[in-house]
Parts: structure tokens; C-alpha cells; sequence
């Protein structure tokens, strides 16, 4: 076994893990698919008191990278010290039968170390592909080929699927008890980059089941050859929590037009209030009233209440540079400088590498698996822009109050060019002061508008490309410029 396969964490396995509860169970065969996602369990953990312990330590070795030697070194004395160690008597509660079962042990901490590590990186790994599958659609299995290889995972090594094909459904490692398989995140220039061509379709016999009957609840279960129960399923699409979410929204969309649009639309338009609020007052602050202000003014004011309010300059992203990147890295730093403290907090939780531009020009790339790169020259504008792609991709929650903008005020544009010179640059161009704000990029769910947040946070904080956008904000686009100002001075991540 290799534990120490997947000891640099997502940040998103970390938050999975810490939302769970705590759920006490005699037998794994006991806990549904369902209640493992929501709760940490153990079985034969049937006090409190050894799960809390048990799960503190699963979180520091998700949190800090702990060798599984360090994990029973830790946990073996204080679970010898509340008497869970070793065989014990213990009444089974489903049958009320009493029998010698194994509690503790060095094979025990083993799977639960395991199985816990790998589950959470497992789902924080497919809310990652979710989020990058605009840019990355494709996934590749990923076996590790030794002497210990299962026959079936062997031969699924190499498969290249859309993240969207039902095989993920079923196929998603891990697939047993210490599966190490895993899969990578593509884009088409990565297929390219590799050498790697999209599989014709999944293995021939991905869909042969075999029937497996749960003896302790008498249920029989068709479960996928090479994979072991319990594991046939991908732990990145049980969502139970989402579908209520879902089960509510598709109650307001049953709702009466009115009170569905002030549904969707409330929380949208209370942070557009909120920044309307504070840029009257910043105007009124600076240059005696509109008339007055210039847009440096305004930006500088901007600036100044984002340091007395939110902490910004304060903090710098973390970021290492390659290849030359060292004046790209200085470059995002000052960029970070600029924003939040709580967006800059988070969004360090996955730091980023910078490289100097060639003649690709700027640009920012996220990949699972490896440090989100970012591509720049020495322009302070557009390393905004590519620094907050960055927060945009750690905080989806912040993106979507933009996006919920842009599909108000685009509904029923069509999808067309946005510039003569560039036809595969499409999108939708509304009122926007700048077409490119409107850019859309193609999804499996249809497309994604990334560069609303990105581009009208840098008009807001600098000059794009030595043009200041902000006055034009103020004049042509009111509810753009409130909305940033809103978001800067106001949303913390959850």
C-alpha cells in the first residue's frame, strides 16, 4: 500500500471532510453510499468519543500531509486509552447477538486512514473537474502498474472519456478498498502536448454487473465487474445536500413570475444596492458630487476603503515563479494586493506558479493534478485580470453572482463573434464597455461566461491596457461598477 500517494491535498478534500458529521456504525455494510458523504464513520466506533478521535486525526493527515506512520503513531495511545484497541466482546444492535469483533489495530487504522483520504481527494477532485470543464473536458484513467495491480484496473488504464460519460459514473477511482488508481484532468492541448488520443468509447465490458447481496440487510445489488461493493459509484455525484437545493429551486421556478424573479434575483441586486451605496458615498467623500469626481479619484477612493475595510494590500498571493517568471510573480503579488484579504486568504490555499509570457501572450491555466500556472509580461493590468481567473476558479460562488448578471441582462441575445478579426471569439456583447467582457466559453452544460468577473474587477481597480474604463463604468455601465464595488467591500468567501 501507498498512502503517501495523495499527501498533498485539494483544498476542496479539506472543506469535504471538515462539513461531515459524525455517524455511528457497527458494520460498513450497515452505511449507505449516501450517509458516508455527510458523515465520518468507522465501524465497531460505536462511542462518540472514538469517533471524534479518529476523525481528528484523519484531519490532520488530509490538513498536513502525515506519512501513515505518523497517523498510528498519534492514534494508537489515545485509543488504547479509551479502551478501543485490540478484540473485544461487543452486542451486534441489528441482532442483539454478542461476539468477539476486531477494534483497533494497525490493519484497521490502515483502511480507515486509506479509504477516508482517498474518498475526500476523490470528491474534492471531481468538484474540480466540474469547475474546469469548460477549458479541460477530458479524463484519463489512471492505474498504478505493479505486481499489485487488479486485472480489471489494469486494463482500464489509459481510457479517455468527457468528464460527462456515463463510465465515470461507475468507474470513478477509487474502485475498491486501496484502489490507487486515480485520473487526470485534460484540455486538448494536453491530449496534444502528450500524445494522447480520446478513447473510441469505454472498455467493452464496462457495463457487465455481477450480484452481490448485502448479508446484512438481505438487499441484492448489481455491482460492476472489477469493482468492489460500495465503491461503484462516483462519490463526486452523490449530492444530497444539491438535490434539496435543486428540489427547492425548481419550487421557485414553479412559483408565480414575479415572486421567482425577486427569488433569484434578491441577493443579486442587494449587493448592486450595497455598492451603489458605497460609491455615493466615496463620491460625495472625494469630489463634492459627481460632477467632480475623476476616475483615478474614484479608483483611489476605491482602494483606500477596500485597505480600512477588507484588509487589502495587507496580503500577497502565494506564488513561485519558473522559467523567467520572476517579474510575472511580482506582477500578481501587487495584483493580490489589491483585493481582499479573505479572497487573497483563500484563494493561497492552492497556490499558483508564474512564467513569463512567449508568444502565446497572457494567460491562466488551471490543471488538476499540478499548481495553477499563470502566463504574463510585465503589465500590472493584466495581471489582475489573470490573478483573479485564479480566485474566480477557488470561489465559483463569487463567479456565479456575475454570471447571474450576465444571463439577466443577456436572455435571448444570440451567441456571435465579438470582434471581425476573431470569429472564435464568441459571446455576447449586451451593453458591455468592452466586448470582451461578454466572452463565453463552451461547456458540456452549454457555456460559461468566465470573463465578466475578471475583466470588470480590473476596469474597476486598474487601466486595461493603459485605458480608463472606470469613467466609462460610471457613465455607460452603473450596475457593472456597483456590482464590483459591492462584492469587493462587502462578500466574504463561505
Amino acid at each position: 500500500m501507498n498512502p503517501e500517494l495523495l499527501k498533498v491535498p485539494p483544498v476542496e478534500a479539506i472543506d469535504h471532510f471538515r462539513s461531515k458529521g459524525l455517524h455511528v456504525g457497527f458494520d460498513w455494510r450497515d452505511t449507505e453510499a449516501e450517509q458516508h458523504l455527510v458523515s465520518f464513520t468507522a465501524a465497531k466506533a460505536m462511542r462518540v468519543d472514538v469517533l471524534q478521535t479518529l476523525r481528528s486525526e484523519v484531519d490532520h493527515a488530509l490538513a498536513d500531509g502525515i506519512t501513515f506512520r505518523e497517523f498510528h503513531t498519534n492514534l494508537e495511545p489515545r485509543l488504547r486509552a479509551l479502551g478501543w484497541w485490540g478484540r473485544q466482546a461487543m452486542a451486534d444492535p441489528a441482532t442483539g447477538e454478542t461476539r468477539i469483533v476486531q477494534l483497533g489495530s494497525p490493519r484497521r487504522l490502515q483502511t480507515i486512514f486509506d479509504t477516508n483520504l482517498r474518498m475526500a481527494h476523490a470528491r474534492g477532485r471531481w468538484q474540480r473537474i466540474e469547475r474546469l470543464e469548460a477549458t479541460s473536458p477530458w479524463l484519463r484513467y489512471v492505474a498504478t502498474l505493479d505486481n499489485r495491480t487488479r486485472p480489471d484496473h489494469r486494463r482500464w488504464h489509459g481510457t479517455i472519456l468527457r468528464w460527462d460519460h456515463p463510465f465515470w459514473h461507475t468507474h470513478y477511482p477509487p474502485c475498491g478498498w486501496h484502489c490507487r488508481c486515480t485520473v487526470t484532468q485534460l484540455s486538448d492541448e494536453d491530449l496534444e502536448e502528450f500524445g494522447f488520443e480520446p478513447s473510441a468509447g469505454p472498455p467493452p465490458d464496462w457495463l457487465v454487473t455481477r450480484p452481490w447481496k448485502n448479508a446484512r440487510t438481505g438487499k441484492i445489488h448489481q455491482v460492476p465487474v472489477g469493482i468492489d461493493p460500495s465503491f461503484e459509484h462516483n462519490v463526486g455525484l452523490i449530492k444530497p445536500v444539491q438535490a434539496a437545493r435543486r428540489r427547492l429551486g425548481e419550487k421557485i421556478g414553479a412559483a408565480p413570475e414575479p415572486i421567482a424573479a425577486v427569488a433569484r434575483r434578491r441577493r443579486l441586486d442587494d449587493w448592486i444596492a450595497e455598492g451603489r451605496a458605497e460609491r455615493e458615498r466615496m463620491v460625495e467623500e472625494e469630489a463634492g458630487g459627481p460632477q467632480g469626481v475623476t476616475g483615478d479619484g474614484l479608483r483611489g477612493a476605491i482602494r483606500r476603503r477596500l485597505q480600512e475595510k477588507r484588509g487589502a494590500g495587507e496580503v500577497a498571493a502565494d506564488v513561485r515563479s519558473e522559467h523567467g517568471g520572476a517579474a510575472a510573480a511580482r506582477r500578481i503579488r501587487e495584483a493580490a494586493s489589491l483585493l481582499p484579504r479573505s479572497w487573497v486568504e483563500r484563494t493561497n490555499r492552492a497556490p499558483v506558479v508564474a512564467r513569463r509570457s512567449g508568444s502565446r501572450g497572457a494567460y491562466y491555466r488551471a490543471t488538476p493534478n499540478r499548481p495553477a500556472m499563470i502566463r504574463l509580461s510585465d503589465n500590472p493590468s493584466v495581471a489582475l485580470h489573470e490573478y483573479v481567473h485564479h480566485v474566480q476558479a477557488m470561489d465559483p460562488d463569487l463567479d456565479r453572482v456575475f454570471a447571474q448578471l450576465h444571463r439577466r441582462r443577456t436572455e435571448g441575445e444570440p451567441l456571435a463573434p465579438l470582434y471581425d478579426w476573431a470569429p472564435r471569439e464568441r459571446g455576447r456583447r449586451d451593453q458591455y464597455v468592452e466586448a470582451y467582457t461578454g466572452r463565453e466559453y463552451p461547456s458540456a452544460g452549454g457555456s460559461q461566461p468566465l470573463e465578466v468577473m475578471t475583466t470588470s474587477i480590473e476596469q474597476v481597480l486598474h487601466t486595461p491596457h493603459d485605458r480608463d474604463r472606470l469613467m466609462t463604468l460610471l457613465e455607460d455601465d452603473p450596475e457593472m461598477r456597483d456590482l464590483v464595488i459591492g462584492l469587493l467591500l462587502h462578500y466574504d468567501p463561505a
